[in-house]
């Protein structure tokens, strides 16, 4: 049956963090929740804690642990707000001349050159608020505080007191929570601060 409805007319075609080759899911309207979240329905294979899935243009980000059945799974997606401007981390690696031979300074030891460091947007939630477990009641941010929740994987401006640029302000990282992450798959969020314009200046 499953199988039966990923072929059929009412599936969406999802791209897998970033994947080029397209697969087939169900997507349902959650009766407790705001259309900013919705159920997933897909193999095994693509539905994992903090994969990004883009569907008609639009990123989703899976923000519970899959309920396996051994067939397929389902979870809970929330739509991305924003994009994280990450940047890869630099890797020194040995520096080569056009016939692939190792170069060597003047005193014979090898020269090393450093790769990396582009930039590159990961899909993102952003709150100013955050939910109260006991009272299921959105709770405020301080002014000028964000969440940023996005897919676990190693970013090198990803650390405390680093500095990234959203909606045209600075923000300064303040806490890395982890706890959503295990065995390296998982979600990340991200508390970041303003940085006053005068800090800036």
């Amino acid at each position: 049956m499953l199988e039966h409805s990923l072929n059929g007319f009412e599936s969406y075609e999802a791209f897998v963090n970033d994947s080029s080759a397209p697969v087939k899911v169900l997507v349902y309207q959650k009766y407790d929740s705001d259309s900013d979240t919705k159920r997933v329905i897909g193999h095994i294979a693509n539905l994992e804690r903090g994969n990004n899935l883009l569907i008609d243009g639009q990123d989703w980000l899976i923000t519970t642990i899959p309920e396996d059945n051994k067939i397929y799974r389902k979870a809970d997606m929330k739509i991305c707000n924003s994009f994280f401007p990450a940047i890869t981390d630099k890797t020194r690696v040995l520096k080569r001349d056009a016939n692939g031979n190792i170069v060597y300074d003047k005193v014979g030891d090898p020269v090393y050159t450093w790769m990396g460091g582009e930039s590159f947007s990961i899909p993102c939630i952003v709150e100013s608020s955050i939910k109260d477990k006991e009272s299921n009641n959105q709770l405020n941010l301080p002014d000028g505080r964000l969440t940023v929740s996005m897919k676990y994987q190693a970013i090198s401006n990803v650390k405390l007191n680093e500095t990234f640029k959203m909606y045209s302000n600075t923000y300064k990282i303040t806490h890395i929570d982890l706890t959503q992450v295990i065995n390296g798959i998982g979600i990340m969020v991200v508390t970041a601060d303003i940085v006053p314009s005068e800090v800036i200046s």
